[in-house]
């Protein structure tokens, strides 16, 4: 009993010192392709800041993978936006409010756009917040078209049926409709009160007045629609992540036609950006953009940027922002990197190096994140210290 408590004992001490080596190594080289970047008078310069920008204009397809509900990350991607002309954006939002946005941002006066967004700001996911919000304005203002993949979202079901009752020729739909949208929105206001009240979405009453939009002579785009709003229902209650990105994957190769070989930017949580598989061991939208590039004898860029330390915002309004701890989640991961960063500046790490050294035997690296990281994205982006995202103060 003692020997196999000693030899266990022994195991993990060299199995610690293993890891440890392996950091060390990974450190070692993360520091040899290290620059940063200076935040100043609005602007972002610096070495790490040129490498990149000169990176992302010889690349058709930008996709930024990062940590949500920050105000530096959309300003990272603002500036990326400042840089170069887009012809396309794609983000984790569904296609149906990414046309609403597109269309509100294009055709209503500032008053009445300020309007519409204390109206329905609150269904508007990461973009109910002012710095996302802007991104969207200065990308659509700059002739880019607003293109979501995901599914509809949990409480965005009031502002799609806005949208509809306004359009469809169906007595009965427009009834329905302003059902769904009184339904909404008086189970957000409940669930805001009390967490275990259930959102409408996911209740047995929605699948009923859907069930009967299904069913009723309805126009083709509105018949798209209550299909999207079906699935996402089923998505969101099932927790069915596979068809999730089926569904992304889907929804991003319905308009192929319409924006390969243009100048397209791609902005999504870390998880879904990376060229291989993903950080949720699946082959998710970056990968299938990675490939679409390979077959156009090209390669898409991808950069993953994130804070070490800062605060991130809650998705719902009067919600406390949630501490960001370097030792959880992907970012335990990244230790060999972050233990680099130190003062203000923005660090930007080059893994395109480290990735040669581990594919040529140089360097093993054990830690699957960690090795999905390096292999997934050509530069990582690092923030010191951020803050949470606001909502408009309307």
């Amino acid at each position: 009993m003692k020997k196999s408590i000693l030899l266990a004992f022994f195991t993990m001490l060299l199995s610690t010192k293993f890891i440890s080596a392996q950091d060390s190594l990974v450190t070692a080289m993360a520091k040899r392709s290290q620059t940063s970047l200076t935040v100043s008078n609005g602007e972002l310069k610096g070495l790490g800041w040129d490498k990149i920008i000169e990176k992302a204009k010889k690349s058709n397809n930008i996709v930024i993978g990062e940590e949500h509900f920050t105000n530096e990350i959309p300003f990272f991607v603002s500036k990326i936006a400042g840089q170069i002309k887009f012809d396309n954006f794609f983000c984790e939002i569904d296609p149906f409010t990414a046309h609403i946005f597109e269309q509100k941002i294009k055709t209503l006066s500032a008053d009445a756009l300020n309007k519409y967004t204390a109206d329905y700001g609150n269904t508007f996911s990461f973009y109910a917040f002012k710095p996302e919000f802007d991104l969207l304005k200065q990308l659509v203002n700059g002739k880019a078209t607003i293109r979501g993949t995901d599914q509809i979202l949990l409480v965005a079901d009031r502002l799609i049926c806005n949208e509809l009752m306004q359009t469809t020729k169906n007595t009965r739909a427009r009834e329905i409709y302003k059902t769904i949208i009184d339904q909404s929105k008086a189970h957000f206001s409940a669930f805001l009160k009390d967490q275990k009240n259930p959102f409408y979405l996911l209740t047995p009453d929605f699948d009923t007045q859907i069930n009967e939009l299904a069913n009723l002579k309805l126009s083709a785009e509105e018949n798209k629609i209550i299909a999207a709003l079906k699935l996402s229902a089923e998505i969101y209650k099932s927790q069915n992540h596979h068809l999730r990105i089926q569904l992304m994957k889907n929804q991003l190769m319905a308009d192929y036609g319409s924006w390969v070989k243009q100048k397209n930017l791609y902005k999504y949580g870390a998880n879904h950006a990376a060229k291989g598989e993903s950080l949720l061991e699946i082959y998710d939208i970056g990968n299938l953009v990675n490939n679409i590039e390979d077959s156009q004898f090209s390669s898409s860029l991808h950069i993953i940027v994130l804070g070490k330390s800062g605060w991130q915002a809650s998705p719902f309004e009067g919600q406390p922002a949630s501490q960001i701890d370097e030792n959880e989640g992907s970012l335990k991961s990244l230790k060999p990197f972050l233990k680099l960063v130190n003062g203000t500046e923005w660090q930007c790490f080059d893994m395109a190096p480290i990735r040669r050294a581990i594919e040529n035997g140089k360097v093993k690296v054990t830690d699957i994140k960690l090795l999905r990281i390096i292999k997934g994205f050509d530069f990582l982006v690092v923030i010191p210290e951020v803050t949470a995202s606001q909502f408009p103060k309307l």
